[in-house]
């Protein structure tokens, strides 16, 4: 039987904060394996519509170099560098794009694995308005007849959502570990749940925001009209 080449590259740090008059910042990348690989890194815009995630081409942040070769042991700096740097009115949203290329693999030597990491990288605006996320949520049915959670998000910052729990946020059953994913500022997103609907009837949600180590509440949105 054939062997399986694992990735080895990993990224630092897993998302950016820049300021409103922060022009730049890095990542770095390291090969931790002991062969050599070929990265590439873009960066896209980062919206978010009828639920879901868009990443659209931008020249708002630029990085450099886009295209690297890591021997083993390797690391790179990588510059993610703001194309206008007047602080923007609103938060802004990208990400990056960090893709290990497949190599050239001998024919009947097995398959390869290669990794692709997206890091968040948000440009606070000016002005001294606060930051914060104002989340509020519901369950809904897909099309295809899965439940799912919608999250609205009516603040003006992001809201990274993770261990989404049912009942008491003090004492919460975990439906779904780990990271769910993200509501951008103004935005809804939805995420399909792997849970018997007979356990979702009246739930009501808690999740980890931000990061934070304690569940927080999610408020119930208020039914459509």
């Amino acid at each position: 039987m054939g062997s399986a080449t694992a990735a080895s590259l990993q990224v630092a740090p897993t998302s950016l904060q820049l300021t409103p008059r922060q022009n730049a910042d890095a990542l770095w990348l390291t090969n931790s394996g002991t062969a050599p690989v070929q990265v590439q890194v873009r960066v896209f815009e980062w919206r978010q519509d009828s639920g879901q995630d868009q990443l659209l081409p931008t020249t708002e942040l630029q990085v450099s170099p886009p295209m690297q070769s890591l021997a083993a042991g390797q690391q790179q700096l990588i510059r993610v560098v703001r194309s206008d740097p007047a602080p923007p009115a609103a938060q802004r949203a990208y990400r990056v794009v960090v893709d290990e290329l497949p190599s050239a693999v001998p024919q009947g030597t097995g398959m390869q694995f290669v990794l692709r990491y997206s890091m968040p990288v948000f440009i606070q605006p000016a002005g001294d308005a606060p930051l914060k996320h104002a989340l509020q949520a519901r369950l809904l049915r897909l099309d295809d007849g899965r439940p799912a959670l919608e999250v609205h998000n009516s603040g003006n910052s992001y809201a990274q959502l993770a261990d989404i729990g049912l009942g008491s946020a003090d004492r919460p059953q975990i439906v779904h570990p780990g990271l769910l994913g993200y509501v951008l500022g103004g935005q809804t997103m939805r995420w399909p749940l792997d849970v018997p609907a007979a356990r979702l009837a009246g739930a009501t949600f808690s999740a980890k925001i931000n990061g934070e180590s304690a569940q927080t509440p999610l408020p119930v949105a208020p039914a459509a009209r």
